[in-house]
């Protein structure tokens, strides 16, 4: 039996690559139909990617309304690439420290398409604390973590996150990233998680783009604006070192 030629079999990953870059892409779970006009590719070609990509845990669709969203297995590559990569272990000492000063959890969270995903956490030793847990995903606009990246994005990828959003909330969240910009930190009060406040401040690279934040998280009896807003310098002070530590 030959075997195929080279080029073909080049094709064939670059289509399943296309398609995955549009489910991390686009907002929601997506369809047949839209993946395949939009990456102009027959229906015949997209199914049988899409169903290969689901055999192997990179896809996953809901039985119930078909459609298909990215799989869960990309949570264990980010974890596995932020604890691995050269960047973990300057952040990790930074992390403890702030955890053991402020006693509450602290988060390093990635952005990840229109989501942040939390890659690093240490949780509080309190015996009432918070925990996020590592590989959880949260939309970009949403929480402290999420704005504290997107404020920081370009354009474009701001538009496309808020063109999600209805009209009246995406007008809200666009004054927030701009507070958030103007402050350098972001905070928030059950915004998220009924009884739990955080604050965050973003993490630059050496070309100063923001790949990542800082969040410091607690139950909101006792880490709240007030209790937080207290640790704001010490928390700036550890994402500034941070982004210097990549020059």
């Amino acid at each position: 039996m030959e075997s195929k030629p080279k080029s073909e079999v080049s094709l064939t990953v670059l289509r399943a690559i296309k398609i995955l870059n549009h489910l991390k892409e686009v907002p929601g779970s997506q369809g047949l139909t839209d993946i395949s006009q939009h990456l102009q590719l027959s229906s015949t070609i997209v199914h049988r990617l899409l169903t290969t990509l689901k055999t192997e845990g990179l896809v996953f669709q809901d039985p119930r309304t078909k459609l298909y969203s990215l799989g869960t297995i990309f949570l264990d590559y980010a974890n596995k690439i932020m604890t691995e990569m050269p960047i973990a272990p300057l952040i990790e000492p930074q992390l403890m420290r702030l955890r053991d000063i402020t006693g509450e959890t602290v988060g390093f969270y990635v952005p990840s398409g229109n989501v942040r995903i939390c890659a690093m956490e240490y949780e509080s030793k309190q015996e009432i604390r918070r925990s996020v847990g590592i590989g959880r995903r949260h939309p970009l606009y949403l929480g402290a973590s999420g704005r504290a990246i997107l404020s920081f994005m370009d354009e474009e990828m701001q538009e496309r996150v808020l063109s999600t959003l209805p009209g009246e909330q995406s007008e809200a969240v666009r004054k927030l990233l701009m507070d958030t910009i103007q402050d350098g930190y972001s905070i928030n009060e059950e915004e998220i998680t009924p009884n739990v406040g955080a604050i965050s401040a973003p993490v630059f690279d050496q070309q100063k783009r923001v790949i990542g934040a800082i969040s410091i998280s607690g139950p909101i009896f006792r880490w709240h604006r007030n209790t937080m807003k207290a640790f704001v310098p010490t928390l700036l002070q550890t994402t500034r070192a941070i982004s210097a530590s990549f020059q």
